[in-house]
């Protein structure tokens, strides 16, 4: 009898820690970013850093860039925002070549806008969660994807708080 409550302790204890979970990065506070299919995490490397520092024409705005997710397709930057808000982050004018095509903005809990241009399609998106913001800028060379896979929905969808 007591092999066999241990046999069932060892099975149990196995199954629980090869639970897939889904692929994502920790945020802060329990709250986490999903990865879809055929997205990974890169190497933050200079040219990454180039291509998320140009959309920022001074520093009065800090946002450091966290994580970059890649595909094959498109870019995905994960900045964490300290010392400002929603407000000034909406109404900062973010430099891009591209023309602003949407925004969205409740002035404290997110924003969204979405730009557009010859060879780029560009999402911002920031939210806050508990005082925490969370900055989200993609980057793709196709419209139809970017507004599939970069719209308000979808972006805010992958965010997952975990109880």
């Amino acid at each position: 009898m007591r092999f066999l409550i241990l046999y069932l302790l060892v099975c149990l204890t196995i199954t629980s820690c090869s639970s897939k979970q889904e692929p994502g990065i920790y945020l802060f506070n329990k709250v986490s970013f999903n990865l879809n299919q055929g997205e990974e995490i890169a190497t933050i490397d200079s040219t990454k850093k180039a291509i998320f520092n140009s959309y920022f024409n001074n520093r009065a705005i800090q946002i450091p860039l966290y994580r970059c997710i890649k595909s094959d397709n498109y870019l995905i930057f994960i900045g964490i925002p300290f010392n400002t808000s929603i407000k000034k982050l909406s109404d900062y004018n973010f430099t891009t070549t591209s023309k602003q095509t949407f925004f969205e903005s409740d002035k404290t809990n997110y924003f969204f806008k979405k730009f557009a241009g010859e060879k780029e399609q560009a999402t911002i998106y920031t939210r806050n969660f508990s005082k925490n913001l969370v900055f989200i800028l993609t980057i793709s060379d196709s419209s139809k994807l970017s507004d599939s896979l970069f719209n308000i929905n979808v972006l805010s969808s992958r965010f997952k708080i975990k109880p």
